[in-house]
């Protein structure tokens, strides 16, 4: 998968950090759904409806077996109507794209402030290789850190990528986690294109 990082040089995710990602290969490509090979690009004006639908649709179809239907209803609205514009103006916003947007990460320095991925390409790797993604941009910013906040129903997912509860649930029922990024070497699992 061709993505492009902070610095806008190609870089592509290797076949072992694909493998480790539980991605399907196909000629040194990922296919995560359709026949058009996944992209990663910075977000762009454009994309801002399209995001926005991806979070409330996120919102609304995965979170619910973990908190009632009105509180995740309550969530999706919650700062919805400039969430992802703010987003997109204060901080690092990338999507991913198949044809059309199917989910997208906000980094803000060392956070990664979001992540959603439409619920018709759950589990299907696209999460995984954002996370990768923002963690590898954090990483190439100078930080050893990441951190986020963790809805009650993707707590696990994180805990399995290496990341370590640091604190209590909020009073939204936010998990504060973190991961050491120094324990894995920049570039690390990514080589840029020739």
């Amino acid at each position: 998968m061709t993505v492009a990082l902070p610095s806008n040089k190609p870089f592509h995710l290797t076949p072992p950090l694909l493998r480790s990602l539980g991605r399907p290969q196909v000629n040194g490509g990922v296919r995560p759904r359709g026949s058009d090979l996944m992209q990663i690009r910075r977000a762009a004006a454009a994309d801002e409806e399209a995001l926005a639908r991806i979070r409330r649709r996120a919102i609304l179809a995965l979170a619910v077996p973990a908190m009632s239907r009105e509180q995740a209803e309550g969530w999706a609205t919650r700062g919805a109507a400039d969430r992802v514009a703010r987003a997109m103006r204060e901080h690092d916003v990338w999507v991913a794209v198949e044809g059309a947007a199917i989910g997208w990460v906000e980094v803000n320095r060392d956070r990664v402030a979001a992540l959603y991925v439409s619920p018709s390409c759950s589990r299907r790797g696209v999460g995984s290789a954002l996370l990768t993604f923002a963690e590898t941009a954090i990483r190439n910013s100078g930080y050893t850190t990441a951190r986020l906040e963790s809805s009650q129903n993707a707590l696990d997912y994180y805990l399995r990528r290496g990341y370590l509860q640091c604190g209590p649930a909020d009073s939204d029922g936010a998990w504060p986690l973190r991961k050491d990024l120094a324990a894995v070497t920049p570039n690390q699992g990514t080589q840029p294109t020739r």
